[in-house]
């Protein structure tokens, strides 16, 4: 029997039979597939695979249900835009039950505050201010909840509430960038203002106005609206200042020249008033000529016309004066026996309407008045100017006595008549 080998590779003893030692042998092949790290990755991918399918289709979920939120709240404001505010609030309960976590906050608050509205609209104000005052709880800084608070209190007649909600309003908090915050607060205190002038309450109403000039942005047409306003309720120098700033930043805006002109004119300034007033109109009747202009409105028809009554009465006030400085006694004799004329034209007028009986002047001012022409009464007048404001007393006295019986006068001469005897009796201790 043949003995065993030994493997010289390995030292291990050759089993009979066996030609060569197993350690020679090249290594048995094995698959990939066989292997447990390979079995581990493919677990791995096929779980990467299912989430991604899964998150694409919760994404794809979710997007669809915000697309629906929106499309539910474009057509809920059409509805509540024509006038259809049940079928408005339906699309508004849709919107928010689909947008509810699939929106940012921001948006979802939008889409409750016009539910609010749509509330408001069909008559369920209780069931709108409960809803309000639900939002409110949940943040009570937030500036739009309260001013839609503050806005049903007024519509309500709680005015202790919709003075505190305004004013919640005004000092919340708002949102985007710093000019947008300033003007949702300025317009949030104009419509406090516009409550408390209804109301009555003008000093109140005075107070917020200078607030809000004192917030006002150095933007012309901002100023001219505050101007505006002021005027309105009085605040005639004020204002006067708000227009002449909106000039400064834009010399030819039309509001801010024609509120010049009037709150200069009311303030007595005729010089400035013709100024003001001159360059107002002359300004709108180069935007007119503008390519592209648009049709005047009725409320700017009604303006043009006071400024231009305004602007001939301030200009013949201007042209009557006698007492103005710088005049020889012969121009001022001429002012007034033109004012003189006049006024005898207009009270004589009046007196053939009413059976009033004419104002008879003194034994001193005959000279003036019984002159055979106007150039005469001048050249005697003039020889005799301290008769000249006596005379003017007596044109006064006619054209009170003319506006008494037959009302203001429409005729811009009789106007500055009107308006000179105002100045002289102001002036006077």
């Amino acid at each position: 029997m043949e003995s065993s080998q030994i493997c010289p590779k390995c030292g291990r003893t050759i089993p009979e039979g066996q030609i060569v030692c197993l350690c020679s042998l090249p290594p048995r092949r094995r698959y990939w597939l066989h292997s447990r790290e390979t079995i581990l990755l493919l677990c791995v991918l096929g779980l990467i695979i299912a989430f991604a399918v899964t998150g694409f289709a919760a994404r794809l979920y979710h997007s669809r249900r915000a697309e629906l939120a929106r499309s539910w709240f474009d057509r809920a404001n059409a509805e509540l835009k024509a006038g259809r505010a049940e079928a408005a609030l339906s699309d508004f309960r849709t919107a928010i039950i689909y947008g509810q976590h699939e929106l940012p906050p921001e948006q979802q608050q939008e889409y409750e505050l016009e539910f609010v509205q749509a509330l408001i609209a069909t008559g369920r104000t209780e069931e709108a201010r409960s809803y309000l005052l639900d939002l409110w709880e949940r943040g009570p800084g937030d500036s739009r909840i309260n001013l839609e608070l503050a806005r049903l209190a007024s519509q309500t007649g709680n005015d202790a509430d919709a003075k505190r909600y305004y004013n919640s309003a005004i000092y919340g908090i708002w949102g985007g960038n710093a000019e947008d915050v300033l003007r949702s607060r300025t317009e949030t205190r104009l419509e406090l203002y516009h409550y408390l002038l209804d109301r009555g309450e003008k000093t109140e109403a005075e107070s917020e106005l200078l607030a809000i000039a004192a917030a006002t942005p150095p933007d012309a047409s901002s100023r001219a609206q505050v101007g505006r306003l002021m005027l309105q309720v009085g605040l005639l120098q004020r204002a006067l200042d708000q227009f002449e700033q909106a000039l400064r930043l834009d010399n030819r805006n039309y509001e801010a020249l024609a509120g010049a002109g009037e709150a200069s004119f009311q303030l007595g300034n005729d010089r400035d008033a013709v100024r003001y007033l001159g360059n107002a109109l002359r300004e709108d009747a180069q935007q007119k000529r503008r390519p592209g202009s648009q049709a005047d409105s009725a409320a700017h028809e009604t303006e043009q016309a006071q400024a231009m009554q305004d602007l001939a009465i301030a200009q013949e006030t201007l042209a009557l004066d006698p007492n103005r400085p710088g005049l020889d006694p012969m121009e001022r004799a001429a002012r007034a026996i033109r004012a003189y004329d006049a006024a005898v034209t207009r009270i004589e007028s009046c007196a053939k309407e009413h059976g009033i009986a004419l104002p008879e002047p003194s034994r001193n001012l005959t000279p003036f008045t019984d002159a055979a022409s106007d150039e005469l009464a001048e050249v005697a007048l003039a020889k005799h100017i301290e008769q000249l404001d006596p005379l003017m007393e007596f044109i006064y006295g006619m054209e009170s006595a003319a506006t008494d019986n037959c009302g203001s006068p429409s005729d811009s001469t009789n106007a500055a008549i009107a308006r000179l005897a105002a100045k002289t009796h102001a002036s006077r201790p």
